[in-house]
């Protein structure tokens, strides 16, 4: 998990060399060596990146030392969370200022087209990172399920301890929350000042599930998990394991369960100046920044409304197709949903995908993984399921977490899993992580593709369910009209300002739904705005360049073909997986 972008390191450096132009893109000569300078540079960028706090240094890489970053002894490594106050993040702009100068000094003619490709990212990311800065009051961190304080239990009882300084690691996160969580609360005392404050319900939810945590002794968690890890710890002797685990249960006590009480607290204190209407387009230049958080969230280039139209003629044509098997064969409504109940062992269901994946999709060895279950602490604002992305240096290691909360269907546990695992996020980064890429190319990430190219594996998977064309075909559409659905459900909310009437209005034109259930996905959607658009664009984005790859590869076409391609390209905005196809 990466907590913020934030470089200083920047060079200027300017070369000559050969190249071959290839219609409208220009691709380096394939004899072109990887410039070293720009290496640097970038390499460099990676290791500030990775050293901006513990957390993000512990998920990043399981040896640090092998990247050039040395030892704690050195003062290198970080020392548990670093601030995020508005001060912060006002000099970010500067900053990345710097860097994209930097960046546009170097000769892309000079450039491998591994490097070229990475230049062509990064360049996206620093320009959208620049356009956000004209928003900074909009900033968050906070979120009833995606924010720091709903993530950070489970990223701490994952967090691996090989040796003493992942110990030491570690306890600068426990012992440095209090002030992480202050800042984070200072921040949303700004916004009130600034006008951008959250809404009372958003601001409700937070506290909810702080309160939900802390009442259903979730930090017990914490203790346990430790205490399993110190039962098999290889570097410390019996004392010292003890010593350790009193430690811990001492922090987590001290400061972690204080930090969480100050922040609802603080909340607490913020929701009397909140309104009632959390739509960004309310806000003064809500509307700008909605546009600019949903270029970043996707990586598509597409305006909010020309991904309206896209949205809407996709969802039509789903709509055309469900109804045209209804008038068919309405029985297959109902028959094809006992092919994914069908599955209901999470080991059974990914041993099923992986094999069934390798028809249509690359593989990549060496991918083991782990099922846990999600603590019941925190079912209720946690996920259906989700996947923890392992150290870029042990992608062996990878664990899936289900959330057996009650309102979770256990009959969606295939296509969830193939969301999670194969042909999805599992596949996907173990894939990535062994190819290799310039190491900066690991911590630049798009929600867009990540999340899209998920929804696309989910809805490929159906295939593998063993149901008739017409059930595959009914299943999959269904949930392409979901998808479709919930991003025109978020536009609508946050550029046009509907209140949960219109949205059950709309809702209501695409079939039956409860006021309850429209009311739930209204405060959903204020609480994370462009969320939706992630799974929803990212998958219309990878059907429009499968369509594009198909024109170019003609006969020689396959969706393997396809997947390869995607995959080997990695994590980009859809701009830059566009460019380079076909050469």
């Amino acid at each position: 998990m990466r907590i913020r972008f934030l470089f200083l390191l920047f060079f200027v450096i300017s070369f000559l060399t050969s190249c071959k132009t290839e219609g409208n893109v220009t691709i380096p000569d394939a004899s072109i060596q990887p410039d070293r300078e720009f290496e640097a540079f970038t390499d460099n960028l990676f290791r500030n990146e990775v050293c901006s706090d513990s957390l993000t240094l512990n998920y990043t890489l399981s040896h640090p030392e092998k990247y050039n970053i040395p030892s704690d002894t050195g003062g290198s490594l970080p020392n548990g969370f670093s601030s995020f106050s508005y001060e912060d993040l006002e000099k970010n702009s500067l900053e990345l200022e710097n860097m994209l100068v930097a960046l546009k000094k170097f000769d892309q003619r000079k450039l491998s087209r591994e490097q070229l490709i990475l230049y062509d990212i990064l360049s996206d990311t620093l320009e959208t990172q620049l356009d956000k800065q004209n928003y900074l009051t909009f900033t968050e961190s906070l979120g009833p399920t995606t924010g720091i304080q709903a993530q950070l239990p489970v990223l701490l009882a994952e967090f691996r301890i090989e040796d003493e300084t992942d110990l030491s690691q570690y306890f600068s996160l426990l012992r440095t929350t209090p002030d992480y969580f202050s800042s984070l609360l200072a921040l949303e005392v700004r916004k009130k000042e600034l006008g951008t404050l959250p809404c009372r319900s958003t601001l409700s939810h937070i506290i909810n599930q702080c309160e939900r945590y802390l009442e259903e002794n979730g930090t017990s968690v914490l203790e346990k998990t430790f205490e399993n890890k110190m039962k098999n710890c290889p570097f410390l002797d019996a004392v010292a394991c003890e010593k350790a685990i009193r430690r811990n249960r001492r922090l987590v006590r001290k400061k972690v369960i204080p930090a969480y009480k100050e922040l609802m607290a603080g909340l607490a204190s913020l929701l009397p100046f909140a309104g009632t209407d959390g739509a960004l387009c309310r806000y003064n230049r809500g509307d700008g920044y909605y546009a600019c958080l949903v270029r970043s969230v996707t990586g598509s280039s597409r305006t909010p409304d020309e991904l309206r139209s896209l949205l809407t003629s996709r969802l039509e044509t789903a709509e055309q197709t469900l109804i045209s098997y209804a008038a068919k064969d309405p029985a297959l409504f109902g028959s094809c949903q006992d092919y994914t109940a069908k599955f209901t062992s999470p080991e059974q269901i990914l041993s099923t995908l992986k094999t069934a994946a390798a028809v249509d999709f690359p593989s990549c060895e060496n991918t083991n993984y782990s099922v846990k279950y999600v603590d019941e602490a925190l079912e209720d604002y946690l996920s259906p399921a989700f996947y923890l992305t392992p150290p870029l240096d042990d992608s062996e290691n990878n664990v899936i977490y289900i959330n057996g909360a009650d309102r979770y269907d256990p009959s969606s546990l295939f296509n969830t899993l193939a969301h999670e695992g194969y042909p999805g996020h599992l596949l996907q980064t173990c894939y990535m992580q062994n190819r290799d890429l310039p190491l900066l190319r690991y911590t630049l990430d798009y929600g867009g593709f990540t999340e899209g190219w998920a929804s696309y594996a989910e809805i490929y998977s159906y295939k593998y369910t063993g149901g008739s064309e017409g059930e595959v075909a009914i299943l999959q559409n269904n949930m392409i009209a979901a998808l479709c659905l919930y991003g025109l459900a978020d536009i609508g909310v946050h550029m046009d300002g509907w209140n949960t009437d219109d949205l059950y209005q709309f809702m209501k034109t695409y079939g039956t739904w409860e006021k309850d259930a429209v009311t739930q996905l209204y405060e959903a959607i204020i609480d994370e705005p462009a969320s939706y658009l992630k799974y929803a664009v990212g998958y219309l984005e990878f059907t429009l360049l499968k369509d594009k790859f198909r024109e170019i590869d003609g006969e020689d076409y396959t969706d393997k073909r396809f997947h390869a391609y995607i995959l080997d390209m990695g994590n980009a905005p859809f701009h830059v997986l566009e460019k380079y196809m076909g050469n």
